[in-house]
């Protein structure tokens, strides 16, 4: 593990618990976590003191939740092995994914990874689309859960797709896709159709830092810092409530198009 250079701030274990409890997080909470690793700068054992710290806040009542997406992968043929494909949504989410006791959905592009309680319910469901309300994520929110921010961007936010597929936003496409292979836990192959997004090959760009002054401006968002790391904690049903009436009224407002030519 690298040492702190002496102008980085170092993280512990106790820094990351106390930082939970200012921003509000309690036990039994259900907490969809999106995080970067390199925003505090250097966290005293890594990886795993993160997670560890966010089991033990939320004690054994709780669940943790983190996507483990696989974006950018294969298309054809899509493979997909839930113990084995690596999750590009940060160092964080591919550490947690491998922990033993962590279930990890089937959907072969967007899945989410959870430990806890519920664990098994939040996961088992996930194979159409990335963000429906049988998905990891549209699971933390209808159990009233939170959306985490450790030093991530607004354009990580999960959530706001939730939103999206409520609603059936104008300008959301789907791409299907037909006889993928999924590897599960047992080692037993399934060909599955799933859906992904289509709307940046469409040529439609979503900017969801755009929605940020919108949750401020609602008191929604909750803020700490917790080493040299910026964090957010902000209830899951907050971000679909603000993000659903915006994409009702004025979807425009986070979208840009690239035109070819």
């Amino acid at each position: 593990m690298p040492t702190a250079s002496s102008n980085e701030s170092t993280v512990t274990h106790a820094d990351l618990l106390q930082g939970l409890a200012q921003l509000g997080l309690e036990s039994a909470d259900t907490v969809l976590v999106h995080s970067s690793m390199k925003s505090f700068d250097h966290v005293d054992g890594g990886p795993d003191t993160v997670i560890d710290a966010l089991l033990e806040a939320l004690g054994p009542r709780g669940c943790l939740v983190m996507p483990t997406l696989t974006m950018g992968a294969a298309e054809n043929p899509v493979v997909y092995d839930v113990r084995q494909s690596p999750s590009n949504a940060g160092l964080i989410t591919e550490v947690f994914r491998q922990r033993p006791e962590a279930l990890r959905s089937r959907h072969p592009l967007s899945s989410g990874a959870a430990m806890g309680q519920a664990a098994d319910e939040l996961t088992r469901y996930h194979l159409d689309t990335p963000a429906d309300l049988l998905s990891p994520y549209g699971q933390v929110y209808l159990r009233g859960g939170w959306c985490l921010f450790l030093g991530a961007p607004w354009n990580s936010n999960t959530m706001f797709h939730v939103a999206e597929e409520l609603v059936q936003a104008p300008y959301l496409s789907f791409a299907q896709f037909h006889n993928a292979q999924v590897i599960d836990t047992d080692s037993q192959e399934h060909v599955v159709t799933f859906r992904r997004y289509n709307c940046y090959q469409s040529g439609v760009i979503r900017d969801l830092d755009a929605m940020a002054p919108h949750y401020e401006k609602a008191g929604i968002v909750r803020h700490e810092g917790i080493g040299a790391s910026s964090c957010r904690l902000i209830r899951a049903r907050d971000i679909v409530d603000v993000s659903t009436d915006l994409l009702r009224r004025n979807p425009e407002q986070i979208l840009s198009y690239e035109t070819t030519g």
